[in-house]
């Protein structure tokens, strides 16, 4: 799959590039160029998914062949384990009609969880195949800084 920056004027990249390079060069952001489908059907069976095979049946078609399939599940697994409910997001009823998605189980209780334990991971396995390190340094006044660790 290849990612094309909503402003139109930066190099097009796969996956993997894509991930460790943030923000576009003409500060766009990196969308796929082609967006996946998934039928009813296809939806349907994913009806009562545990959160990480639900991850990795939603986010598989995003990787193109970059990282191979038994990879990125024990990412995911590895991601979402760090979370101290078996849900990952429980989606808790509070009233007749009215629900709260709870995004604060992850490890350092921030809703980034739910994102960056497995971006970090992503990152960290496209760096070690390239056999390369970063650092990433965040500027915060919230939850977010936590959340990269």
């Amino acid at each position: 799959m290849q990612y094309v920056s909503t402003r139109g004027e930066a190099p097009v990249l796969g996956f993997s590039d894509a991930v460790l390079a943030g923000l576009a060069r003409d500060g766009g952001l990196y969308v796929p160029d082609a967006w996946p489908q998934f039928s009813a059907a296809e939806i349907r069976a994913m009806r009562g998914l545990a959160y990480p095979d639900l991850a990795i049946r939603v986010l598989s078609p995003f990787l193109g062949d970059e990282i191979a399939m038994p990879v990125f599940e024990r990412l995911v697994r590895e991601a979402y384990a760090t979370f101290r409910h078996e849900a990952v997001c429980p989606l808790v009823q509070t009233g007749s009609n009215m629900f709260v998605l709870e995004l604060f189980h992850g490890p350092t209780l921030a809703f980034k969880d739910v994102a960056m334990q497995l971006l970090a991971r992503l990152m960290d396995h496209v760096l070690a195949e390239r056999d390369q390190r970063a650092t990433i340094v965040g500027a915060t006044s919230g939850d977010t800084g936590g959340a990269y660790t």
